[in-house]
Formats: structure tokens, sequence, C-alpha cells
């Protein structure tokens, strides 16, 4: 079933709707499998946007936005995906979710053109002599105010904390990258430490607002693991157990809508 109209969403067959229609402007969801769950808050407009559930038992949660969704999503099967609010993606940027595994994305990111996230590499590599699987597929976590670069890849295993930023052209594979640390590269090696990002647009700027932004002395975009931080990998095993889309979504409403500036710190 192909859709391309927001009312197309209140007949899915043997899928599932839940939440307000998202707007739609030159956008399609397709649904080849069974027994997904697509979930979208008020305030969701897809622009230039392509959505597919490939196979069945997925689930996909786009959170409210102040801004356009231009993504490319490809679910399989059992997989989940969280987009969380105010997410501002530069151009279409592509998820494909295979394996069972997951993506998560947090709050406020800043996404520039042509970024990918994979959660496997598509095909199976083998070692010659002891036929042993080399590349298993991982899940991808992304905290809140993260800052990607143009080009930027983010692929099986990666965990990246609140406030980082990834350098344009970057690889990240199988890494950890900690809150407030700016990464760049391919492979990824780190940059500085104790850095965060505003989302001021200086594009524009004459001499006088170069001067005037020249120290920034907020702790607003500062992030430090506290009581209320999630563990990474409990959120992990959580999902992987949950067998039923359904208790899939609770879950999601119960734990990651927590709204703790600290809940993706990463020391």
């Amino acid at each position: 079933m192909q859709i391309t109209d927001s009312n197309q969403l209140l007949d899915l067959g043997e899928n599932e709707f839940v939440g307000e229609l998202p707007e739609m402007t030159n956008s399609q969801i397709n649904f080849t499998g069974k027994n997904n769950i697509l979930i979208c808050e008020e305030g969701v407009h897809l622009w230039n946007s392509r959505i597919d559930f490939n196979l069945d038992n997925s689930v996909l949660y786009l959170s409210q936005s102040c801004y356009d969704y231009s993504v490319n999503i490809a679910l399989h099967k059992n997989n989940t995906c969280f987009i969380g609010k105010n997410n501002f993606f530069n151009g279409r940027t592509t998820f494909v979710l295979s394996e069972a595994k997951n993506i998560v994305l947090g709050d406020n990111c800043f996404i520039s053109y042509n970024v990918v996230f994979r959660t496997s590499d598509g095909h199976c590599i083998y070692h010659a002599d002891k036929k042993d699987r080399l590349n298993y597929a991982r899940s991808i976590y992304v905290g809140d105010h993260v800052w990607f670069g143009q080009n930027a890849m983010v692929f099986k295993g990666s965990k990246i904390g609140s406030g980082a930023i990834i350098g344009a052209g970057s690889v990240v594979s199988n890494k950890t990258v900690r809150s407030n640390t700016t990464e760049a590269g391919a492979p990824l090696r780190l940059i500085h430490e104790d850095t965060f990002w505003t989302p001021h647009s200086n594009h524009g700027w004459s001499e006088e607002e170069i001067e005037k932004m020249s120290k920034s002395d907020s702790e607003l975009f500062v992030y430090s693991p506290d009581e209320n931080t999630l563990d990474l990998d409990d959120l992990e095993s959580d999902l992987n157990g949950l067998e039923d889309p359904g208790d899939v979504v609770e879950y999601l409403w119960s734990t990651f809508l927590l709204s703790d500036k600290n809940r993706f710190a990463i020391r």
C-alpha cells in the first residue's frame, strides 16, 4: 500500500497508525509488510520524504517538530526507529534499519546534507578460514542537540552523547562519542574536548555580530550524566526483548519521552 495523502492512513489493513495525521508534501509512505505501527505526534510535516515498511513488526515514532521532516526511512523486520522533537534536516537524511536493530535520535539535532544512518552493512562478511560471520548488525543511539556535518555517515554500534559535534565527511562506526566533544574524520578521531555548540546561524554576520558572539557563558548545551541518565545498554536489551510492536510503543512512551536534559549524556 502506497500512501501519498495523510487521509489514507485511516485504513492501513494489517498495519496501524497512532496519533495526529501528518501533513505530506511530495512524500509517500509504503506498507508492504504487516503488523507495523506508525506513530505521529501533532505537528509532523513530511517534505520530500519517503518511508518504507518493507517487512513486518516494526515501529516508527515521529515526534512533533517546528521543522519539516525531510527523510528517507527504510524499516525491515522487528525494527524500532524513534525520532525526537525539533530536529532540523537540512536536505534529506537517510535511515536504514536492518536485522531487528534500532535507531534512536534525540531532540534538537542539526543534520546537514546527505547524512546517513545504517544499522547493518546490508550483506554478510565471513572469515575465510573459520567461516564465522564478522559484521553483525548493531543499533544506533544519538542524544539531544547533536550536530552532524555534511556527508557524515553513522554506522552500526554507534552511540553519540548529547551535545556532541560530528564533523563533515566523518564516518562513525561502532564508536562511542562522549557528550560535548567534537570528533571528525574517517576513521573518526577526537578533535576537541569540552565543547558545545549553539543553533545560531552565522552565515550573514557582520564584524560587529562576530565580535558580540566571540564568547558564550551559557550552560544550556553542556551535558553531564546524573540519576536520570538512561543506560543505553539497558535500553537496547529492553527493546530487543519486546516482540509485540504494541509493547514497543508503550515502552517508548514510558521511557524515551523522558524530558530530563541529561537523559542521553555520555561521559
